[in-house]
């Protein structure tokens, strides 16, 4: 167990970042697509600092996105690499909702991994998306705010859980990525790579339209 007293001899915890959002708005076809050619590379976290594959539905756990405490499974998001960047914290596991019916599902599908990569198969489940998926609408973006949670561990044990309302993710990408743009319109910024955070400054996500305060306990 991690130690919660600095000067106990119990082992000290690994610095560990949990993230997760809860967004009911539905896939655009194109981050359909993107999922389906996941799913034959399975899941991903950050452990001791490599970015490292594990089985779909890794790991479950309940999470109060904000909305009500949720069953919860790890995916392979982007957030596994950008929040190591902005935070430099080794351990980065990302989670959104998940019926016990959906994490059972993404279970099975690791036996048949390989069977999903291959190029008919691919092809076959793209091509349903194309006739499927339409993505949300603006009204139906409009109505279904995204709930982001964070949960930070130090090397102590000591945790600080952040919680912020914000507008729908598809949304909030469209206003995040002008207000980066027009931050570099009237700032000589050195070349490199950013993330927003570090690009602006952290509290970038609660200016942005449709964004709430950021809560932390």
């Amino acid at each position: 167990m991690c130690c919660g007293n600095p000067n106990s001899r119990a082992p000290r915890c690994h610095p560990f970042l949990a993230l997760g959002f809860d967004s009911r708005s539905g896939f655009s076809p194109g981050t359909a697509k993107t999922s389906i050619e996941g799913l034959a590379q399975g899941g991903k976290v950050r452990k001791d600092g490599r970015i490292i594959s594990v089985p779909l539905a890794y790991k479950t756990r309940r999470i109060d996105f904000g909305d009500g405490e949720k069953l919860a499974m790890t995916i392979p998001w982007g957030d596994v690499s950008t929040a190591y960047a902005t935070t430099g914290i080794p351990n980065i596991e990302v989670y959104i909702p998940g019926s016990p019916a959906m994490v059972a599902r993404a279970r099975r599908a690791n036996r048949f991994r390989w069977l999903l990569g291959t190029g008919v198969v691919q092809n076959f489940l793209k091509r349903r998306i194309e006739k499927t998926v339409k993505g949300p609408s603006a009204a139906k973006r409009d109505a279904q705010p995204t709930f982001v949670w964070g949960e930070a561990t130090n090397a102590r044990g000591d945790k600080r859980t952040a919680r912020i309302k914000t507008a729908n993710g598809y949304s909030l990408t469209v206003n995040g990525a002008l207000a980066v743009v027009e931050h570099l319109l009237a700032h000589n910024v050195p070349g490199g790579a950013y993330t927003p955070s570090k690009l602006i400054d952290p509290d970038l996500v609660t200016r942005l339209p449709g964004s709430g305060p950021m809560q932390v306990a």
